[in-house]
């Protein structure tokens, strides 16, 4: 994509429509993280692909909005842009300088519209410019969806079905896919068909591309496929109270009548069922089995680069037992590029691994579950500041592995535990500490998650990420991130978490005189989990050095 020409392009076009200010967001009409390739309507704008951002572009500026995970990767990407944190009142500066906004209905939702328009007065387009001028957009990815076997999903759909007692209007591809039990391939690592549904009393009308849908899983999933061209008249033609999701359901349907609620699939499928949670216990070991492969291939590597590092990765979880792809874009960044908290390796960013620190953030899809692991590894002779700092990031994460709270607590109540030590010191990171993951679903899944806004009490059988870290600017990044899930405690109406994520952290960048007895122990008690359950899977010379690297030769 040639950005530059790309805005031209979209100023002449505004300047003939006279458009005044347009806005362009990341997300399509799915409103999701992930977007297919011919969605990336932003990045063919700006230049800018992180996973979250909107610009708005005028005749005279152009302004990219992204949080505080892709300030140094906007800049990169987008420089010609002006780059703004996404705040009320950047937002707010902005609008003030606008007579009108156009947008387009289809990408921003109900509860975006009702926001966008206490700023500045919206103009709703008929058709998105972007999908004209983009002459060589590529093609829409085009999958069979398929039926996804309750030995892996634990519920049947009939059961699942039950939970939804009134008239509802699903419009989260991941509430549908999992009320269903089935799975797609319309998105890179995110295993979802891009697909809405109208659930009633007597039947489903799944609204989706019907070529994805083959007669027999038609039949089995007993629903009617409708096209998405048709779904407006179709929602208009129900004579019963109907429901819908305002965060996630197009501004394009607003003259719907729908009685606006919280997805009633969010919260049960974010409690993963004893099936789902057994099967992110299997599909971790399995992929601790894959890294620890890879550490030691890294070990006694010399010039390879970041893309090197990624790609050895990826061949290792493809020898495991279920893997079906990546779970996000691998962050493979050595030194600085550690620092990038989203960064990716590109052939025109990529460079070698040499002597410092490399930071690894990858994760897997499963049948039976989805990983996500981070862990900054030392190439080299580590300075003392790097293991006092590394060492702080270690000291926050078992802080909140450790933690015991009582029922009804939420992740922002929990955020401080994994920031105390590095606040002591003067330093914070400018991320959440933890994500929700879905089970061969979203690696990035609400509503719970820990980080200073997430309000959603925690709930036994929800799995959240727990990945402090510490980003010097052109310097160095460190990250440690497992995944845990949430059980009951030993104290009544307390719970706790449970590690999932069965790797070792990296023992040369470690300074043990910073620890605890009680952070010395919790690692030890760990590091006998990963020892119990990871060693059958390696072979004798593994097992040799993964004792090594638990300390326990």
């Amino acid at each position: 994509m040639q950005q530059g020409t790309n805005l031209e392009k979209l100023r002449t076009w505004m300047r003939n429509q006279n458009v005044h200010a347009l806005h362009i967001p990341r997300e399509d009409m799915f409103g999701g993280e992930y977007v297919a390739e011919c969605d990336e309507r932003l990045a063919w704008v700006s230049g800018f692909t992180g996973s979250a951002g909107f610009a708005i572009i005028t005749q005279d500026a152009v302004h990219l909005f992204v949080d505080g995970r892709y300030t140094l990767q906007a800049k990169n990407q987008a420089s010609d842009f002006k780059i703004h944190d996404f705040n009320k009142a950047a937002i707010d500066a902005v609008c003030d300088s606008l007579s009108t906004l156009h947008y387009d209905p289809w990408l921003m939702s109900a509860q975006q519209l009702q926001s966008w328009r206490d700023r500045v007065d919206l103009i709703a387009l008929k058709a998105n410019p972007i999908d004209a001028l983009w002459t060589d957009r590529p093609k829409p990815i085009h999958k069979a969806a398929f039926d996804y076997p309750v030995i892996y999903a634990g519920t049947t759909r009939e059961e699942k079905r039950k939970l939804i007692e009134a008239a509802w209007f699903l419009s989260n591809p991941e509430s549908v896919c999992w009320l269903l039990n089935i799975r797609g391939g319309d998105l890179p690592y995110v295993p979802l068909l891009h697909c809405m549904a109208l659930v009633t009393k007597n039947e489903i009308t799944l609204f989706c591309e019907p070529s994805k849908i083959s007669n027999e899983l038609a039949t089995l999933l007993n629903v009617k496929v409708v096209p998405f061209e048709q779904m407006a008249n179709t929602l208009k033609a129900v004579d019963v109270k109907m429901y819908a999701d305002k965060r996630t359901t197009p501004s394009a349907l607003n003259d719907i009548s729908f009685n606006w609620q919280i997805d009633p699939c969010e919260l049960p499928k974010a409690k993963k069922n004893l099936t789902e949670q057994q099967g992110m216990r299997n599909c971790h070991m399995r992929d601790a089995a894959a890294v620890i492969h890879f550490w030691m291939w890294i070990e006694n590597q010399k010039g390879i680069t970041e893309i090197d590092a990624q790609d050895y990765l990826e061949t290792c979880r493809q020898k495991m037992d279920l893997h079906q792809g990546a779970s996000f874009a691998t962050i493979s960044g050595f030194g600085a590029h550690g620092a990038i908290v989203h960064y990716r390796a590109e052939p025109n960013t990529n460079i070698a691994i040499t002597q410092g620190m490399y930071l690894l953030d990858s994760g897997g899809q499963y049948l039976d579950g989805t990983t996500d692991i981070t862990r900054t590894f030392s190439i080299g002779a580590p300075t003392q500041e790097q293991r006092i700092h590394y060492t702080l990031v270690l000291k926050g994460h078992i802080a909140l592995a450790n933690a015991s709270f009582p029922m009804g607590t939420t992740g922002a109540q929990l955020d401080a535990l994994a920031r105390q030590h590095l606040w002591n010191n003067g330093l914070d990171y400018a991320h959440g500490t933890g994500h929700g993951v879905g089970s061969y679903l979203n690696v990035h899944e609400g509503p719970q998650g820990i980080s200073k806004v997430r309000n959603t009490a925690l709930e036994p059988g929800m799995v959240v990420s727990n990945e402090p870290g510490l980003y010097l600017e052109g310097q160095y990044g460190i990250r440690i991130e497992n995944l845990q899930i949430i059980k009951e405690s030993a104290h009544e109406g307390f719970l706790c978490f449970e590690s999932l994520t069965l790797v070792p952290y990296e023992p040369g960048l470690i300074e043990k005189s910073l620890l605890t007895q009680t952070e010395s122990d919790w690692i030890k008690q760990y590091y006998q989990a990963i020892w119990t359950n990871i060693s059958p899977l390696l072979d004798n010379t593994e097992q040799v050095w993964l004792q090594h690297k638990l300390g326990i030769a």
